[in-house]
């Protein structure tokens, strides 16, 4: 059964776009309304560019004074009938609509304009490290893509896709943002790694602490990470709280190596996979349950596919199309 609150009910791509970031944000969007939105998007580019231009908006409206915004969006209603929680509902996306359209109008007011923009991205198997204008670097993983943008009072990484290790320069009047997604990584200077794999985000933090959310602003999800410390944001567990990890396991790719602790085969496959023009199978499920301990260089991604046999039971195909299954020995 699909809405009966169409988009184009509404006159301009900026009203409908409105429409349905509001519903977004508030987290009221249905799977029926999911549908009906991404049709929207594909069938014109002017949808996509208003689109687009809310969420830079939003972006910013995280650095403004919305404490009464906030604090009408924080409150609960678990006590009330559902009639109750509905014109609640209703009225919480009025004013969410009122910020929006507030934000929007006045944008060219009060969003500054970046002193520095960049646009970077690897290629399957490539890594590249980058310098910064403020002496921070960046390491970029395979098949990673990010944007860079630099403003007086902030510097912003938004990570489309892939994975980073950020080496930050310390500067408390510019704190630094990684965005992947409705996930974010807050720091004023440390040394931390980013890994989105589409809605799931892992943080791991070598040096320092950064603080790590998730979640839409009015009800965003916060923890400290110290370092040695990991956690994972994704839709389906919301926030994991921090728990230690070898974090140097993690960031071994940034020496490139992949370490492997007591891990099923198919961890294996799929993270060499990650390297690979094409991916890794293994012939069977049984076969992938197998467990795995040591180390791949993937200096040369192809080349680590000879060395799987000396740490595991198994051999690898290659046929002529340069696919590669793993078999048993």
């Amino acid at each position: 059964m699909t809405s009966t609150d169409h988009s184009t009910d509404r006159n301009t791509p900026r009203e409908q776009a409105l429409h349905w970031f509001s519903k977004v944000q508030l987290g009221i969007l249905t799977p029926d309304e999911q549908r009906e939105l991404d049709a929207w998007l594909a069938c014109d580019p002017a949808h996509e560019r208003e689109y687009r231009s809310l969420q830079d908006v939003w972006k910013v409206a995280d650095y403004l004074p919305m404490d009464e915004m906030r604090a009408i969006m924080d409150r609960t209603d678990d006590d009330r009938p559902h009639h109750g929680r509905r014109r609640m509902l209703i009225g919480a996306g009025a004013t969410c609509a009122a910020v929006i359209t507030a934000s929007w109008l006045t944008h060219d007011l009060w969003a500054p304009s970046p002193t520095f923009t960049q646009r970077l991205a690897t290629s399957k198997g490539e890594r590249r490290q980058i310098g910064l204008p403020d002496g921070s670097h960046i390491d970029l993983n395979t098949d990673t893509d990010i944007s860079i943008a630099f403003y007086n009072a902030r510097r912003t990484v938004e990570l489309h896709r892939g994975e980073a290790l950020f080496s930050i320069s310390h500067d408390t009047a510019r704190p630094f943002l990684v965005e992947a997604g409705d996930a974010r990584v807050l720091v004023t200077g440390t040394q931390f790694d980013v890994r989105r794999d589409q809605d799931r985000v892992m943080v791991a933090v070598q040096e320092g602490s950064v603080e790590f959310s998730t979640g839409p602003w009015w009800q965003r999800k916060r923890a400290l990470l110290a370092a040695g410390q990991v956690s994972v944001a994704s839709p389906q567990d919301g926030l994991i709280s921090p728990y230690p990890d070898h974090v140097e396991t993690i960031t071994a790719w940034q020496r490139g190596r992949l370490v492997f602790r007591d891990v099923p085969l198919s961890d294996v496959a799929a993270e060499l996979s990650r390297y690979l023009n094409q991916p890794l199978r293994i012939a069977d499920t049984r076969l992938g349950q197998l467990r795995i301990s040591g180390t791949l260089s993937i200096e040369a991604p192809e080349a680590a596919l000879d060395i799987l046999p000396e740490i595991a039971p198994v051999t690898v195909i290659r046929h002529v199309d340069g696919a590669s299954v793993i078999m048993s020995r």
